[in-house]
């Protein structure tokens, strides 16, 4: 995928709901903030990251299902492309969510850019994978460590996500990634 400018304006144009499923977890995400640029009336934008360790076990098999080389998505935030004051996004669902960086840094970058943000749902990721339960009896811990459970946790994420943003976003927490 690259980045198509305007030209995905008049597809995108009367979009209320986008979706983006299997953003593979160690990939920046702030490449996805162009399609919320080309698609200003988003209400609800949905992310779900992508992380299968049966898949990922060092043994190259990630290379055989993505080819040799998996890049990393790297467009830059086109600047000038869209006012983000005209954004109707309302609320940003967030599936698969961990403390890493890069998803911190996507979360503000909404926040900071959407002027009605009302709700910022940060989810686990509870599906369940057959391959991967049958590879570990004990599930290696996810990259990143795990979803924030408790209110101590949360708290820190919360200020994380806040500090120095000016939104108004109310951030929740579940472990029902059911969207």
């Amino acid at each position: 995928m690259r980045p198509e400018g305007k030209r995905l304006c008049p597809a995108f144009n009367k979009l209320k709901k986008l979706s983006i499923d299997g953003i593979f977890v160690e990939f920046d995400m702030l490449w996805t903030i162009n399609l919320l640029e080309a698609a200003p009336s988003v209400e609800i934008f949905s992310v779900k990251i992508w992380e299968h360790r049966c898949q990922d076990d060092g043994l190259g098999r990630l290379a055989l299902i993505y080819g040799r080389e998996r890049k990393k998505p790297s467009w830059n935030l086109l600047s000038g492309f869209t006012s983000s004051e005209k954004w109707q996004l309302q609320e940003l669902q967030f599936v698969g969510f961990r403390p890493l960086e890069q998803q911190i840094l996507f979360v503000r970058a909404v926040m900071e850019r959407a002027p009605n943000l009302k709700t910022v749902l940060l989810m686990e990721d509870v599906e369940r994978c057959e391959r991967c339960e049958l590879m570990y009896r004990v599930p290696p811990p996810p990259k990143g460590g795990i979803f924030p459970r408790d209110k101590d946790e949360q708290a820190i994420i919360v200020k994380k996500l806040t500090e120095g943003v000016n939104s108004l976003a109310q951030i929740v927490f579940s472990n029902n990634s059911a969207i």
